[in-house]
């Protein structure tokens, strides 16, 4: 099951009903595109089309819709001008002039694959994740496999995505105990020649061309195997299974061999390309084993998809967790997540000279009333506004600067900034780490760059893709394989060491990791019951008895074993070498357990190779003001190390 865009946006709305299983539309004045100017029945259309395609608001299965109907939304507040990520009707519910996706957005959102209802990101003009349909099915129309042309999906950078990498775009045939000629899709849209498929200790079966999944007789088994108890003996990782005693590993996980346990949230074991390898889910990607689940964006907390890292993610920066309201002629400001999981307490702005109406100072007068007390109504002006006050031109403001459609305290103009933001309207803030630069002063340059992604540094600079991003493809050469090459911290796209495939030979663009034949091993090497010889540090395994080290750790051969917390064999940059995984990733052991934030205690990631705690700065008590005092003590805060610390009352 994919996410459907729901077109109502939220997964809690107080002005909309949006139920799960069943789409709604937006028609009158909303859209899209923020336009006023389309008629009910093209919105209609639109939004249908929208509400088919892949939802990232909530998992939705069209097929559970009771009637197959929509839910037409008509209703049109008007006025109201709620803040970014509130439910809306039309433009003009909302403070920003952009009602998209059901939701009031940042921006009028109408670049190819960007979104207003991200999970985690509402209100927010974002990238659709990779592997999300965009709200559109003619935006990204899906082509033939066979061609290895655009998959229906989106990139996660702004763009239509490509059938990835290991796609089988063109079947084989057996040839004994294997399948050759397989072709696969590159990513890049071509069908090339790919990795042939070893069945071993299975036989191919000829009816279906591709490797046997039981066996009745020993001749449903490669030569040196017999049939018994239905079991041709323990399979290799990668092929399918049913329980972990038809693995070499021990693991049967999400119906293959794998190499590890593989358990938890947002990692699976039979992605694309990376079948019998536990990896993360990609970020913004509902979580396969359904720990993640939306909490909703009043508490902070999980959005129910994936980070990219192997944990549930988090409501971003900005996301308004309380909504504005009215204290006299004061605002207080929406509260938003500090995309730490943590609601940050709304602050003040001052309406003067117009009256604080509905959460929200009023952008026009058409009576005295609408001004603050004792201040005249002329020509539908109040008189000049303060920072975070509705502008059109910079004359509307007192500070004579209208940015982003609010009166701005400096001119803030470049990359990465914005005087709109929920938290702060009216000063010039940077926006957070990894949001995407509203301005598009921020170039893609493209992963194979390792330069600039598109996104925000949090400084208000543009951020480069991040260490470790794969910006070129394994290769195997003259049996001499090449993991996959990386971003460095000074923006290289960086190869790993090669590694000799010896005994065995190039496989495509791997290793053969088993044998069918001698001209799958290195000469003077022959294939002897399905084996070349034993593996070197780096090759791939399923069992220590296939390496000359003996150790089997994380899929490969290991120099040592690989057990403890944080570390693993299998990393491109150091393969067959025990080696700390990168602080900040999700421990592949799943050694380290993520105790809480109100624990302060380690947070299921790693540092340096030990289980890293919660960050200093993590709320973990609520502030307190007990009654008939007045002692106040502001909310405890984790120090780093462990420990939960309350200030001073």
């Amino acid at each position: 099951m994919r996410f459907s865009y729901l077109v109502c946006g939220q997964n809690f709305l107080s002005a909309v009903a949006c139920f799960v299983g069943v789409a709604s539309v937006v028609v009158g004045c909303g859209g899209g595109s923020g336009s006023h100017s389309k008629d009910a029945s093209a919105d209609a259309t639109q939004s249908t089309d929208t509400a088919t395609s892949n939802d990232m608001a909530t998992p939705i299965d069209a097929t559970n819709t009771p009637d197959g109907s929509a839910d037409v939304i008509t209703k049109c507040v008007g006025g109201a001008h709620v803040t970014s990520g509130a439910a809306c009707g039309c433009n003009a519910d909302c403070q920003s002039a952009f009602c998209v996706d059901g939701v009031c957005c940042d921006t009028a959102c109408t670049d190819t694959c960007k979104a207003c209802n991200v999970p985690g990101a509402m209100g927010t003009c974002s990238f659709v994740p990779d592997g999300i349909k965009p709200r559109a099915a003619t935006t990204c129309p899906a082509s033939d496999v066979a061609t290895c042309g655009l998959d229906g999906t989106c990139d996660g950078q702004g763009a239509c995505r490509k059938y990835v990498q290991g796609t089988t775009c063109g079947k084989g045939t057996c040839s004994g105990a294997a399948v050759t000629g397989i072709q696969s899709c590159d990513g890049n849209g071509a069908c090339m020649p790919g990795d042939a498929k070893i069945c071993v200790p299975y036989t191919c079966d000829a009816t279906t061309q591709d490797c046997a999944a039981k066996c009745t007789t020993s001749n449903d088994c490669a030569s040196g195997h017999s049939c018994v108890n239905g079991s041709c003996g323990p399979k290799m990782k990668g092929i399918s299974c049913a329980t972990n005693d038809e693995c070499e590993s021990g693991f049967c996980t999400d119906g293959v061999c794998c190499s590890d346990q593989c358990k938890g949230a947002c990692v699976s074991c039979n992605q694309t390309g990376r079948l019998g390898t536990c990896w993360p889910i990609d970020s913004g990607n509902p979580d396969p084993r359904g720990v993640c689940k939306d909490s909703g964006a009043a508490s902070c907390g999980q959005t129910g998809a994936c980070d990219g890292f192997g944990s549930c993610a988090k409501y971003a920066a900005e996301t308004v967790c309380v909504p504005p309201s009215c204290s006299g002629v004061k605002l207080n400001t929406a509260g938003t997540c500090d995309g730490l999981g943590t609601c940050k307490a709304p602050g003040i702005q001052d309406c003067t000279p117009y009256a604080c109406v509905s959460g929200t100072c009023n952008p026009s007068c058409a009576t005295d009333a609408d001004c603050t007390a004792g201040i005249a109504c002329v020509n539908h002006s109040c008189g000049l506004k303060k920072p975070g006050g509705t502008c059109t031109k910079g004359t509307d403001c007192a500070s004579g600067f209208c940015t982003d459609g609010v009166c701005c305290n400096t001119a803030c103009g470049g990359a990465c900034r914005s005087c709109a933001l929920a938290s702060s309207r009216g000063t010039c803030t940077p926006l957070t780490q990894g949001a995407v630069d509203s301005r598009g002063v921020c170039v893609d340059q493209g992963a194979a760059s390792c330069g600039t992604s598109g996104r925000c540094d949090g400084a208000g600079g543009c951020s480069k893709y991040a260490t470790g991003t794969v910006c070129s493809g394994e290769k195997c050469v003259t049996n001499v394989y090449t993991g996959p090459s990386t971003c460095s911290a000074t923006g290289q796209c960086v190869a790993p060491s090669s590694l000799p495939c010896a005994p065995y030979a190039c496989n495509g663009s791997k290793c053969f990791s088993s044998c069918t034949v001698s001209t799958n091993c290195v000469t003077p090497n022959v294939c002897n019951v399905n084996s070349c010889g034993l593996k070197n540090p780096g090759a791939s395994c399923s069992a220590g008895t296939e390496c000359a080290s003996k150790v089997c750790a994380q899929g490969v051969c290991c120099v040592t074993t690989c057990s403890a917390s944080c570390k693993s064999c299998n990393l491109p940059a150091t393969l067959g070498t025990c080696t700390n995984v990168a602080t900040g990733t999700v421990d592949p052991k799943a050694l380290c357990v993520d105790q809480g934030g109100t624990s302060c205690g380690t947070n299921g990631r790693c540092d340096a190779g030990a289980c890293q705690k919660y960050a200093a700065g993590t709320a973990c008590k609520g502030s307190t003001c007990p009654a008939g005092t007045i002692n106040f003590t502001a909310g405890s805060t984790c120090d780093g190390a462990g420990t939960c610390t309350t200030p001073a009352a």
